[in-house]
């Protein structure tokens, strides 16, 4: 098998993972959603240290402590938006609110680029406008039918294009920041549990399931990402912004196959209309592509 295609194929697998997780975090639906992001917080820092110390690489996690001082600024920040974007997403899943978090994943691409035109100056071109302009018109719709600003789709969307945008300026290896990131968290979290161990607002550890699934979500966090960073390295960048649809494609089909949230017609338009721009944003970069000849 060429690597390209081992590299799609993790790929794909990562991002189906992250479009079921839904199911995941609903199993945990009678835990606070923030006692279940500061366990997700400590049992992924946990795991990403063990996994830097079995490959012999704590000095590059102690580095940036001792020679870069901008760069711990950036994953300070990086690891602030994650936690953001996290905590959100599973308050959202667990409050019946999956199709949202479906509509602000689609938007991320989107929202990279305007980001990208905005902060690094980059040159958008008119279709890539107005791919922009009909995903704005879609969460107009959303507006219409929660009769609000969508909060959980929008923070979601600019979380994540806010991480995303930090770890391209910050430029340093996947694993590595991860870690720091959650090594900035970690005190943070500890100390959120402690404090909910000592109100009786928790009672840690609960019964065996509940327990496992706080613990596994150290698993669920770190081990896709490892992955993920393994198969990018061998995909072409055309390739995983196609697949990466996959994830809030299936959180669209959960939402509203398995959990039957309300699909009324302005969000069906809304999703439509994102759909659209999403596919002239794909395709302008598939032919962007053949011109490079990547």
């Amino acid at each position: 098998m060429k690597k390209s295609t081992q590299g799609a194929l993790a790929t794909l697998f990562v991002y189906m993972l992250w479009g079921v997780l839904p199911f995941y975090w609903r199993a945990l639906e009678s835990v606070n959603a923030v006692e279940i992001l500061a366990h997700r917080v400590v049992w992924s820092c946990l795991l990403t240290f063990l996994l830097i110390t079995a490959g012999r690489r704590v000095q590059s996690v102690i580095e940036p402590f001792r020679s870069n001082r901008r760069v711990l600024g950036m994953i300070a920040l990086s690891s602030i938006a994650i936690t953001a974007n996290w905590g959100i997403f599973i308050w959202a899943v667990n409050n019946g609110r999956i199709l949202e978090t479906s509509l602000g994943y689609f938007m991320i691409p989107l929202i990279s680029m305007l980001f990208g035109a905005l902060v690094l100056k980059e040159n958008l071109t008119k279709i890539q406008w107005l791919a922009i302009a009909i995903a704005a018109t879609g969460l107009c719709l959303e507006v219409v039918t929660l009769g609000g600003l969508p909060f959980v789709s929008i923070s979601l969307a600019f979380s994540f294009g806010s991480y995303s945008l930090l770890k391209k300026l910050t430029a340093i290896e996947s694993l590595i920041g991860f870690t720091i990131e959650t090594l900035f968290l970690t005190p943070f979290a500890l100390l959120w549990l402690v404090w909910l161990q000592h109100s009786g607002a928790a009672h840690f550890p609960y019964e065996i399931w509940t327990t496992s699934l706080l613990i596994g979500s150290g698993v669920v966090t770190s081990v896709p990402l490892v992955v993920f960073a393994w198969g990018v390295q061998r995909s072409s960048m055309v390739t995983v912004g196609l697949i990466q649809y996959t994830a809030p494609f299936l959180a669209f089909l959960i939402g509203a196959l398995v959990y039957n949230e309300p699909l009324p017609g302005t969000r069906i338009m809304s999703f439509a209309l994102t759909w659209i721009s999403i596919i002239i944003f794909t395709a302008e970069s598939f032919w962007r592509a053949r011109q490079r000849g990547v």
